[in-house]
Formats: C-alpha cells, sequence, structure tokens
C-alpha cells in the first residue's frame, strides 16, 4: 500500500483545462506562442491550462506578407470553450482530419 501511495502522490493531476482546436494561415515555422497570443487579441477565450491544437495552414502569401488570418468559423466564447472537452486525453473524433487540396486550373 506504500508504494501505491508513493506513486498516487507522484500522479499528475488531471489538468482543468480544456481541449481546443484552430485554423490559421501563419508563416511556416511560427512559434505556437505567438499563434496562440495572436488567436487571444482575436478575441477567442483560451486559457492558460487549456490544450490547444493549431493547424496552420500555411501558404505562400503568408510566407510573403507575413501576417497571421484567424480562419476559425466562429469566436470561441466563453460560453463555447466550457462546452470543449475536458483536457487529460484528445477525444477520438479531434484525431480525424480531413484535407482538401487546391489544384492550379490550367488554362485552355
Amino acid at each position: 500500500m506504500d508504494r501505491i501511495a508513493r506513486l498516487e502522490a507522484k500522479a499528475v493531476p488531471p489538468s482543468p483545462g480544456k481541449h481546443l482546436a484552430f485554423k490559421v494561415e501563419a508563416p511556416h515555422g511560427m512559434p505556437l506562442e505567438e499563434i496562440v497570443a495572436f488567436l487571444r487579441g482575436c478575441g477567442h477565450a483560451i486559457h492558460d491550462d487549456d490544450d490547444v491544437f493549431v493547424m496552420n495552414l500555411a501558404s505562400r502569401r503568408a510566407a510573403e506578407s507575413g501576417p497571421l488570418r484567424d480562419l476559425s468559423e466562429v469566436l470561441l466564447t466563453e460560453e463555447a470553450r466550457a462546452a470543449a472537452p475536458p483536457g487529460g486525453q484528445w477525444p477520438s473524433a479531434m484525431l480525424r482530419f480531413t484535407f482538401t487540396l487546391d489544384s492550379p486550373r490550367v488554362a485552355q
């Protein structure tokens, strides 16, 4: 029992945060901290203890011009954040992605 008590004492408690996912357009290699700061500046309710997944749809335009673009469909409010899944384990629905690649049209 003593061993179990020591293991439990060392266990990391679950995060009180939420799982949040965003799409942005930013220069390739931009640090996540800068992107999250940008999203907060846009008005998204992101807390320090949240698990944030950012899909950066980097483009040539973003690399040349530099400014970030928030591609989120809606603003994450405190109410929507409260409904988000809890931190600690990513729900399986968050692990599935669909990518659509646009190909240039050939003029005939």
